[in-house]
């Protein structure tokens, strides 16, 4: 028996598959045969002959006592896996592949369910307790210690138990054709690794920490054979053999020797042994065999691998200072093989000779397989290696960790670190000239700015040795061609989507063909690299009717008031906008497609979106007209702008601006001087307006200045208007309201009541014009402000001193009006 916490492996002889054995069969619902016809089956037993034979029928009858997970698995004569599915006892569907989770209770196996008519080949049915007795133990370090076991029977089933019941395992097989179908499971889940088998490069990750075991089973058509597996736990593995780290220009190395019987192993690179990037290589140095590599990290997942099999392989990974296990895996043939290691890159990154496009190459060399120099460029530089052995191999690690390699040299490395590897020693000269993230400001390029629609250049200079290439950003379409012509220059097209093309020689001359990727720029650049030192020149025309999209337009204005506006009976200069434009372009004024004047173009700008043209008004009367063009370089297309130029009835002029007449004080009554207009107006409208806000109302030739005016600055606005001409307006200078006159007294204010101490006196206000809204009083004794009231009490001290009141009339929007009554000597 296992004890609890142990976990188990099975297995089982290999068989050719005629279907995916562990996928979902497509099962009907309910049982699809007849439970009566179904013949009773035993289960069994790890490492024993199946208790089923061949027979014929479609299904088996069997009983299961334990609730836990099962092998139900239906084999033909050759040992192959039969699509099948289980049944409960009611007939409905309990499990659709032969890995199940079973209850106690009786079920039926039945044979390709999912097909219309019930299967009648004999077959064998083998249903096995994945949990019952006779599971042996497996170390967890395979990769250093192969199992080997036999099969003495078609359908047999072996069983160990997992040391660990944590953490992620791998299973490798060997690369021979009889191999075992191997699955991990747990009581309560037969499918621990669902679709990701533990055979697979990534392995299967055990979660919940109970018994697991190894399930082995013969898929062999023989009746006995030997298979071969290595179980290895890939979270914190041991007893593989340590691989020295290295560095750029000292790799550090070991070699192993693969075959079919020793097909896998594995290299610790300890904790703190590589850098955040580290670049592996595998190369064969004896035999016929192929591997690939693989790496798990401390957690045992699979970091990065390369599962294409060759005699010589390179990954690269990013890991940082975690220990690690690189997995070496044999897909056939025996071979030895040198593996390398070189992390430390970044700290070992040299500057080159030059970074200037077309500037001085770097020399180098590569001692060897495994070994590689980093050098530090700019993200997106030309990357070209000239080499008097074997050309090197360039690579680079993107911003995700993921190593690349230049297909083609020259290429654009998309990284600020280029690496130079190789399989042999080799001496090499190595180009690093900088391109620039962005096409449109490219480092140590020129850029074309003006429109490609008919082509680019002259381009001239010189080149030297330390100055072997010229590059320009271009604005292309996307199905542009390009008649290059040189003199000392080969031209190259640098695609936004990384690609480096050699333009296509016909004769003496070259065809460009960018392949821009980007729709906000749709730039491409263009290198021209030297054949010799020496003056180059470089002519490029478009080889269609138009380049850059192919556009001839003539365009709309954005918006109703920006299109141009003229009057009629002169001649103007229009400054008009387009897309391809050319100075051979036919084009005219017209209206609803009717040609009316020719328009004169006098020149076109450098970009060909402007043309500077004449057109005569002189016979033209005021209304809408269209702009209608067709394209010199494709006669076919043409563009029409509606109803751009608005022609004019001429307009009154102002020349002498309208005044307001009066004083501007509150209760005035203002007037306006018209001003002096041409030719004379038929009639005004007129608009007054207080600090810039159109009054009210106010829409007449003269305004009465109301109270709530006062401090307002006041204007007023007229509308000449005449018949056959457009109006015109003018506003008045402005004029600040001050306040009006203030109220004077007709009648003089008087002291009422008896003035004599101790008595109390009134205020009489008098008569005002104009009349007063409120008043406010002052009293004064021998000339002393005493109270402010509209009555007075008179002290007993005052007696014999001299009285007198001042009344302050106040009125809205005026002046204050003062008086003072007669002066009255107080009683005692």
């Amino acid at each position: 028996m296992i004890a609890a916490g142990m976990a188990a492996i099975v297995a089982v002889p290999s068989l050719l598959l005629t279907r995916t054995a562990d996928a979902a069969t497509a099962a009907p619902a309910k049982m699809p045969v007849d439970a009566a016809s179904c013949a009773t089956l035993g289960l069994t037993g790890f490492d024993t002959p199946s208790a089923g034979t061949l027979e014929e029928g479609s299904c088996r009858k069997f009983t299961v006592t334990a609730p836990q997970a099962y092998l139900a698995r239906a084999a033909d004569a050759e040992n192959r896996t039969l699509a099948s599915a289980v049944y409960n006892s009611g007939g409905n569907l309990a499990c659709a592949v032969i890995w199940c989770n079973l209850g106690s209770g009786t079920y039926y196996l039945v044979a390709d369910p999912g097909e219309p008519e019930p299967h009648t080949a004999p077959f064998r049915a083998t249903v096995v307790d994945l949990f019952g007795a006779g599971c042996e133990s497996t170390a967890a370090q395979g990769f250093s210690s192969i199992h080997q076991g036999t099969f003495s029977g078609q359908g047999q089933v072996h069983c160990q138990t997992l040391p660990v019941t944590s953490g992620s395992y791998q299973v490798t097989l060997p690369p021979t054709a009889n191999q075992p179908l191997v699955q991990l499971v747990q009581p309560t889940d037969a499918r621990l690794c669902g679709n990701s088998p533990v055979t697979g490069e990534h392995g299967c990750e055990i979660v919940i920490p109970q018994e697991t075991r190894v399930i082995v089973v013969s898929q062999d058509p023989r009746d006995s054979g030997d298979y071969r597996f290595a179980l290895q736990r890939t979270a914190d593995a041991t007893q593989c053999a340590d691989l020295a780290p290295g560095v750029p220009g000292a790799p550090g190395s070991m070699t192993t020797s693969l075959s079919d019987t020793d097909f896998v192993t594995c290299f610790d690179v300890p904790r703190g042994a590589s850098g955040s990037q580290e670049i592996l290589t595998l190369d064969r140095i004896a035999g016929d065999g192929t591997a690939s590599l693989s790496v798990y990290n401390g957690s045992g997942k699979l970091t990065c691998r390369d599962s294409a099999a060759a005699a010589y392989q390179q990954i690269g990974c990013t890991l940082g200072a975690s220990g690690h296990m690189v997995v070496v895996r044999s897909a056939g043939g025996s071979a030895t093989y040198r593996v390398s290691q070189v992390t430390g890159i970044t700290a070992n990154c040299a500057a080159p000779a030059s970074l200037a496009f077309g500037g001085a190459a770097t020399p180098g060399s590569i001692a060897g397989s495994g070994d590689l120099r980093c050098y530090r460029a700019p993200i997106n530089s030309w990357v070209d290696v000239a080499a008097g052995g074997a050309t090197p191999v360039v690579r680079w690690f993107d911003d995700q960790g993921g190593l690349h390699r230049c297909a083609t040299l020259p290429c654009l490395v998309r990284s600020g670190e280029i690496l130079v590897t190789g399989a042999e020693p080799t001496e090499y000269a190595l180009d690093t000239w900088a391109v620039g993230y962005q096409y449109e400001t490219p480092a140590d390029c020129g850029q074309i700015t003006d429109s490609t629609a008919y082509g680019f250049g002259p381009l001239t200079g010189t080149f030297t040795a330390e100055d072997r290439a010229h590059c320009v950003s271009v604005q292309v379409g996307y199905d542009d061609d390009f008649t290059v012509t040189t003199q000392n220059a080969v031209p190259w097209v640098i695609n936004d989507d990384g690609s480096v093309v050699r333009c296509a020689q016909s004769g003496a001359a070259w065809t460009c063909s960018p392949t821009p990727q980007r729709v906000e720029s749709r730039r491409t650049l263009f290198a021209f690299v030297a054949e010799a030192p020496g003056p180059y020149r470089v002519q490029a025309d478009c080889a269609k009717p138009l380049c850059n999209e192919g556009q001839y337009w003539i365009a709309d204005s954005p918006t109703t008031d920006a299109r141009y506006h003229v009057v009629t009976g002169s001649t103007a200069t229009l400054t008009i906008a387009g897309a391809g434009l050319h100075q051979q372009d036919t084009v005219w004024l017209g209206k609803n497609g009717t040609k009316l004047v020719p328009i004169v173009i006098k020149s076109v700008n450098a970009n060909r979106n402007l043309y500077t043209a004449d057109i005569d008004f002189t016979t033209i009367t005021p209304g809408e007209y269209d702009i209608a063009g067709t394209s010199f370089g494709a006669p076919g297309r043409t563009s029409t702008a509606s109803g751009q130029v608005v022609v004019l009835a001429p307009q009154l002029a102002v020349t002498a601006k309208p005044a307001i007449v009066g004083k501007a004080v509150t209760g005035a009554k203002l007037t306006v001087n018209a001003g002096t207009w041409s030719p004379a107006v038929d009639w005004y409208g007129y608009q007054w307006y207080a600090n810039g806000t159109a009054v009210p109302g106010a829409i007449g030739g003269s305004y009465t200045v109301p109270a709530s005016m006062v401090g307002k600055r006041l204007t007023v606005t007229l509308t000449g208007n005449r018949a056959g001409h457009r109006s015109n307006t003018a506003t008045s200078a402005a004029v600040t309201v001050g306040y009006g006159a203030a109220p004077k007294a007709t009648t003089r204010p008087k002291i009422t009541g008896t003035v004599k101490a101790l008595k109390t006196v009134r205020a009489s206000v008098g008569v005002w014009s104009p009349k007063a809204t409120s008043y406010r009083y002052e009293w004064r004794v021998n000339g002393k402000l005493v109270a402010a009231t509209a009555s007075l009490k008179l002290a007993k001290s005052w007696a014999g001193k001299k009285l007198v009141l001042t009344v302050v009339a106040k009125r809205t929007g005026h002046s204050d009006g003062r008086a003072a009554s007669v002066t009255v000597k107080i009683k005692k």
